[in-house]
């Protein structure tokens, strides 16, 4: 059933919602998310409310205190670049079917992985470590396709679900795990290598926004679970996951993001994987507020990191962190995948999904720091930071460059 956003003014609220009862009109959650009542509307179309036929259409958006309509967006886990090691085992066979040589050969190797036990030291988690700084006390919600929270690196984690046809946080895809292990995940000891969060002390939120098990939903789900992570209570959320940018001013992907901002909540969203193009930043990354992350490799920006600017002419990303072959947990269909990491539990994935976790984690290391001195972090300060540090304006392609606990901790220092 087609959904929609409807965006209301605040002090209308109970008006609107008695309107749209009168009217029949089912709601897709209970209450409202931020300033929208978000509705079900059976047989309309899936464009703008201009392009809907039918009276209840054009009622809707003459309500009193409606002030606008927003049809429901897809959105999901940005696709994952795929190595030429494993586009030879998918495509080198005859037919462009597996090649069973490739498969045993692949099998024997390992790929140039990047364990997240070394990948944190390029952030400056070290720095931290040395600090006494892990993160402690500093809420950080993962918004992606769930969590498997019997995974060695997320015991003790909390999870819930925004999907009503998937009430339970389970993680079916793997890329939640991942993102959710890469921020703060406990130390493992992996034959290729030690694993550990960025932030291994800092408190996860495991929220299921993303689902049908190749990563895909709803903007309204994840609106959500962006309004159930303010509820309880976290610093910054963490957000692997986008569509297609807009040029609407207005969207509301735009105006949440710039809400939780204000609320001194950091939105550290994933810029997309379809570089080196430029204007390829991907939606919500794409809002001015959003804390924006493309991802390096070992010696340079990744290929496949999105570009700016925004179809709105923003730079974007803002920054940048360590995303290629990072070896971390993980579950599903992702694990069953990357089978050739060894364990069935792990897996070296790329993406600017796998930098944003990262980033994360060091802005939760900070966070804890700037508490430390009776203080706290905001969006505008992080990037206050990024600016100092380099003594330059942003570009398209890395932004002001790579973020890192040192560079926040010496911005700390002279502020608090």
């Amino acid at each position: 059933m087609p959904r929609f956003l409807l965006q209301f003014d605040l002090p209308t609220a109970p008006q609107v919602l008695r309107q749209l009862q009168a009217l029949s009109v089912p709601l897709a959650f209970p209450k409202p998310l931020f300033d929208y009542f978000v509705v079900d509307l059976p047989g309309a179309m899936t464009g703008p409310l201009a392009t809907l036929p039918g009276e209840l259409a054009v009622r809707l958006a003459a309500l009193p205190g409606v002030l606008r309509v927003e049809a429901d967006k897809r959105m999901g886990v940005f696709p994952m670049p795929v190595s030429q090691e494993l586009q030879g085992i998918l495509t080198g066979g005859p037919l462009g079917l597996p090649n069973p040589l490739n498969l045993v050969g692949a099998m024997a190797l390992r790929p140039d992985t990047w364990p997240t036990g070394e990948s944190r030291k390029v952030v400056g988690a070290d720095v931290a470590d040395a600090d006494g700084i892990t993160g402690k006390g500093v809420k950080v919600a993962v918004l992606d396709t769930g969590s498997d929270l019997s995974h060695p690196q997320l015991l003790g984690i909390r999870g819930e679900s925004m999907i009503k046809t998937q009430p339970l946080e389970w993680d079916e895809n793997g890329h939640g795990t991942h993102v959710a292990s890469t921020v703060a995940g406990a130390q493992f000891s992996h034959p290729q290598g030690l694993l550990q969060g960025v932030a291994p002390g800092a408190e996860l939120i495991i929220i299921k926004v993303l689902g049908a098990g190749i990563g895909l939903g709803d903007w309204s789900d994840i609106l959500a679970g962006m309004q159930r992570a303010a509820e309880l209570g976290a610093k910054i959320i963490s957000m692997s996951l986008g569509g297609d940018d807009n040029a609407d001013p207005d969207a509301s992907e735009r105006r949440v993001v710039r809400q939780l901002t204000e609320r001194g909540i950091i939105c550290s969203i994933a810029a997309g994987n379809s570089g080196p193009k430029a204007g390829t930043i991907g939606s919500p990354g794409s809002a001015i507020d959003a804390l924006t992350i493309g991802a390096i490799s070992k010696t340079s920006i990744a290929d496949f990191s999105s570009r700016g600017p925004t179809l709105l002419g923003l730079t974007k990303p803002d920054c940048t962190a360590p995303g290629v072959d990072i070896l971390s947990g993980s579950t599903g269909i992702i694990a069953a995948y990357r089978f050739i990491d060894g364990l069935g539990r792990f897996a070296a994935i790329s993406g600017t999904s796998m930098a944003t976790p990262a980033a994360s984690g060091v802005l939760a290391l900070a966070e804890e720091l700037a508490r430390r001195r009776g203080g706290t972090l905001t969006t505008p300060m992080v990037k206050q930071a990024l600016a100092r540090h380099y003594n330059r304006e942003p570009d398209n392609n890395i932004g002001y460059g790579l973020i890192t606990y040192p560079i926040l901790k010496q911005y700390i220092d002279a502020q608090f």
